[in-house]
């Protein structure tokens, strides 16, 4: 905004200077134009080289990581057996952490063929990432994620921190950030439409996350951009991401500098089934969005008022102005 604001201000005091259509309309101030513009080139200078120092290749040890992607159907459970073979293939590849999507389990797996999911995880020496929905009424589901260990031990569970309320979702767990610490790292999960916050994978980094893995079911219509919020979140928190799609839309992994390091963009689905891997940096969670949290949105907000009141101040001392030359 204070760059296009700046560029205005020097392209009318150019345009004023040669041409002036209407007298009666005061041409700027030069010294106005050049304080301006030499505030904003000064504060752009300063923010590109403070975004150069703090962009990087990560230093930190990588863990391999694989988020599955297949277009389901419904109902879920169908798809059980598809997702447990592609999490071999993952850990045949070298994966240790794997992603499964949201909803890709119709029942708590902490209750419901617990054995053969223990079982899957001991196979594949992997911890599984594992979304799924569970009755609590006829209309209202709870949408929840845990983290199975190869040892088979559930190491907790996140309730979707935003959940889409007309669809019936819910979570008694919702409102808690679990992060688990893991000899690979410290792993957190959110949950589709908790990547278009800002605050649930805020919360989870705070809470010391070096990995987060955000099962998801995305829509075919937005297949091509949702994905593109983790780049986001990524930055802002300073944390690798991995998002594993059950409509077989788009699953990627992202590092924590903003890079895709790997993607399966398939609007319509993916019927076929893959996965995506990745070694993926962990995070540090030492972004500056991380301790500020929502005061950057408060303090662009209150930027944007005295924007505002400015307008206003300058455009009555203008009135003014005239009303007294008119006397």
């Amino acid at each position: 905004m204070a760059v296009n604001y700046a560029i205005g201000l020097g392209t009318l005091y150019l345009f004023d200077r040669r041409w002036q259509l209407d007298p009666h309309i005061p041409a700027l101030a030069g010294h106005a134009v050049r304080n301006w513009t030499a505030g904003v080139a000064a504060a752009l200078i300063l923010w590109i080289a403070l975004s150069l120092s703090l962009f990087r290749v990560p230093t930190t040890p990588t863990v391999r990581v694989a988020a599955l992607h297949y277009d389901a159907g419904m109902p879920p459970w169908s798809a059980v057996d598809k997702f447990s073979e592609l999490t071999r293939q993952a850990a045949r590849a070298g994966a240790r952490v794997i992603v499964w999507p949201e909803i890709a389990i119709e029942g708590d797996p902490q209750v419901t063929r617990t054995a053969e999911f223990r079982q899957l995880a001991a196979e594949s020496n992997a911890y599984l990432a594992l979304g799924y929905i569970a009755p609590v009424t006829d209309e209202i589901t709870r949408n929840e994620a845990t983290v199975l260990s190869p040892e088979g031990q559930f190491l907790g569970v996140f309730g979707k921190d935003h959940p889409v309320v007309f669809a019936g979702e819910t979570s008694p767990t919702r409102g808690t950030y679990p992060v688990y610490e893991t000899p690979l790292g410290r792993l957190g999960t959110i949950i589709c439409y908790d990547l278009d916050f800002t605050n649930t994978a805020r919360r989870i980094t705070r809470n010391g996350a070096q990995l987060i893995l955000v099962p998801s079911h995305d829509w075919p219509e937005i297949a091509a951009k949702h994905y593109t919020h983790l780049v986001f979140r990524a930055v802002e928190n300073r944390v690798s991401l991995a998002k594993a799609d059950n409509s077989g839309n788009d699953s990627v992994l992202i590092d924590p500098y903003g890079r895709i390091l790997a993607s399966a963009i398939t609007p319509g689905g993916d019927r076929n089934g893959q996965f995506v891997l990745a070694d993926a940096p962990l995070g540090t969670g030492d972004a500056p969005a991380v301790f500020l949290g929502d005061w950057m949105g408060w303090i662009a907000l209150a930027g944007m008022a005295l924007f505002i009141i400015y307008d206003l101040v300058t455009k009555a001392r203008a009135k003014r102005s005239k009303a007294a030359i008119a006397d």
